[in-house]
């Protein structure tokens, strides 16, 4: 019974109406985008960066300065529980050129730079799998990426994981064509401008051909360029970042519902423990117990990743996917990073298919996209119903982790298993 359906799922993969359908569905989302984006040039977190560096250009400091009276003036939407600049110094001079433009100019530049960066995933993610992913397969993938909920998500906010997912994307590609260092200048350029990229910097470099002294000189070479960065942006800057925009920006991701990795969800079970109204101790207790099972399940892969070392392209995948659900801030446009992992478990499973094989990826797929919490009155009036319903995305990122950390036992090295040039969406033999 399980052939038949497979048989059946085999045929319709083959049909080219499919084709026409996910052309049509790009051009749709494109044509949605071209009508919502723009609008969006006075709001978050567009705001944030041009009005934070347009502060540091004109000799302000954005984290001891209001950002009112220059939002005021260029008539940017203000947020008064965000007062000051939340993005540290080197996204803030990174983002300086743009600054000294228009608004509207630079708007236009920034989404055209968001897109370059996702075309750039899209097409590493193709070359990276020229192998085993056809070119119709390709299609499919980027059909998907294109009207997922995330890469809209990540438009509409003006966000910068696209571009941090293409660094990262291209540092790995540098690192399987043995540009070592290469790779690990561009994950550290990630980790300097958002932090969390940093959770991937040491498999980058022990990954890394050479020798242990290589390795260490390499090290080092990273840590210079890093307080290089420091040097040029500004120690007095990155001081009050710390000290004032760090502490603003982890309180308010606090309690929030739309935060899909493992240290929100515990934080977010504690609030509800304490009905909502924990005791400032409580709320330490539960944060740091979120953030060391983040951790532990960061280090648990690093582990895991030591144990099978030839396979490199599944020490990526989870790696990537680990660090979304240990990490502390995760929203809905994150999950750029999974576009690459997905894709390969996609490839993977038409190897050979399984309808258990297919219903997992469907259900990640469709879990991952599921970033909008429950606004169903029953949801509401059932806040543990609520929690759990709302991290959906966080299941689909644990689903992923569990295939990866499974495949080190199925797969000793993928790069010495020859496979067949076929679609994602064909589970033909």
């Amino acid at each position: 019974m399980h052939m038949n359906i497979i048989d059946r799922l085999r045929r319709l993969a083959r049909n080219r109406l499919l084709d026409a359908g996910a052309i049509l569905a790009i051009v749709l989302v494109i044509r949605w985008w071209f009508a919502v984006i723009p609008p969006r040039w006075s709001q978050f977190d567009f705001n944030q960066y041009y009005v934070g560096a347009r502060m540091l250009l004109e000799g302000q400091n954005p984290y001891t300065t209001s950002l009112k009276p220059m939002c005021d003036k260029f008539g940017f939407d203000f947020a008064p529980e965000l007062p000051i600049a939340g993005y540290p110094p080197s996204f803030l001079w990174m983002f300086a050129p743009l600054a000294a433009l228009s608004p509207h100019t630079a708007f236009v530049v920034w989404v055209g730079l968001e897109l370059v960066c996702l075309a750039i995933i899209l097409w590493v993610t193709r070359r990276l799998l020229r192998k085993e992913l056809s070119v119709r397969g390709w299609l499919f993938v980027v059909s998907l990426t294109v009207i997922s909920r995330t890469v809209s998500y990540q438009l509409y906010a003006s966000q910068a994981q696209l571009l941090l997912a293409a660094m990262v994307i291209s540092a790995y590609a540098a690192q399987r064509n043995t540009r070592y260092t290469w790779a690990c200048l561009l994950v550290s350029a990630a980790g300097i401008l958002k932090f969390y990229p940093f959770v991937l910097l040491p498999w980058f470099l022990w990954s890394g051909g050479g020798s242990v002294r290589t390795r260490i000189l390499r090290a080092l070479g990273m840590i210079g360029f890093l307080g290089l960065v420091l040097l040029l942006t500004g120690l007095g800057l990155w001081r009050d970042f710390i000290r004032y925009s760090l502490p603003m920006g982890v309180g308010e991701e606090v309690g929030r519902t739309f935060h899909f990795s493992l240290p929100a969800l515990i934080t977010n079970f504690g609030y509800w423990w304490h009905d909502f109204r924990p005791s400032p101790e409580a709320k330490r207790w539960w944060w740091t117990f979120g953030i060391v099972a983040g951790w532990l399940v960061i280090l648990g892969s690093y582990g895991r990743c030591r144990r099978n070392p030839n396979d490199l392209e599944t020490q990526f995948c989870l790696l990537c996917v680990a660090m979304l659900i240990g990490t502390v801030t995760v929203q809905g446009h994150y999950f750029v990073f999974v576009v690459f992992p997905l894709t390969v478990a996609a490839v993977r499973m038409t190897r050979k298919p399984t309808l258990g094989g297919i219903a997992s990826i469907a259900f990640i797929l469709i879990a991952i996209n599921a970033v909008d919490p429950p606004t169903a009155p029953f949801f509401l009036r059932h806040l543990l119903l609520y929690l759990l319903v709302s991290n959906l995305p966080l299941y689909g990122l644990m689903g992923l982790a569990i295939y990866f950390w499974r495949e080190f036992s199925v797969h000793a090295s993928l790069e010495n298993i020859p496979a067949p040039n076929v679609s994602i969406t064909s589970v033909a033999n």
